[in-house]
């Protein structure tokens, strides 16, 4: 009996190829594109950073704004009157959101302004969740009736943010 000489074992392992690099980096990538993009909106720095962990340790991929003006232009509705054309995907300007989280009580555009602005355009799709320190029933059901999907109570905690899983899943678009 011949036994396998190992030689002929290790030759048939070869070093990955350029194209199989180049394939797991398109993959690396579109898992990247595959998270959950949340845009963060607070005036507050201590509760965009707090806000901004919470949603990493999650593994969403973050973008926070400090204004609701900032979160208009980062959505491109700044100076649209008007709604602009409809998008299933929420790709605009380069940007893809899954997720809209903004806190209720902001200097100029506040969070139910942003809201409304946000339902009456071609982002209405995208759930919006708005948070505020305040307790105050009147100002969470005014919201919930303006089309935001949850409200919170901040400080937000980690298992504040499985309430929002959901609603990420209903932004995803339908095959």
């Amino acid at each position: 009996m011949e036994l396998m000489n190992s030689e002929n074992i290790v030759q048939d392992r070869q070093p990955a190829q350029p194209q199989e690099e180049e394939e797991i980096m398109q993959q690396e990538e579109e898992e990247e594109e595959q998270r959950f993009h949340v845009l963060a909106v607070d005036d507050s720095v201590i509760d965009r950073k707090l806000l901004e962990k919470l949603l990493k340790a999650s593994s969403y991929q973050v973008t926070c704004v400090e204004s609701g003006e900032k979160a208009l232009e980062y959505l491109g509705l700044l100076h649209h009157s008007s709604p602009a054309s409809s998008s299933s995907q929420h790709h605009h300007q380069g940007h893809k959101v899954n997720l809209i989280m903004t806190d209720f009580s902001m200097p100029g555009t506040s969070g139910y302004d942003l809201l409304k602005r946000i339902k009456g355009s071609s982002w209405k799709d995208v759930p919006v969740v708005v948070m505020s320190s305040e307790n105050v029933p009147s100002r969470i059901s005014m919201c919930l009736e303006g089309g935001a999907e949850e409200f919170m109570l901040k400080p937000l905690q980690l298992s504040d943010l499985h309430k929002i899983q959901a609603h990420l899943l209903k932004s995803l678009p339908h095959s």
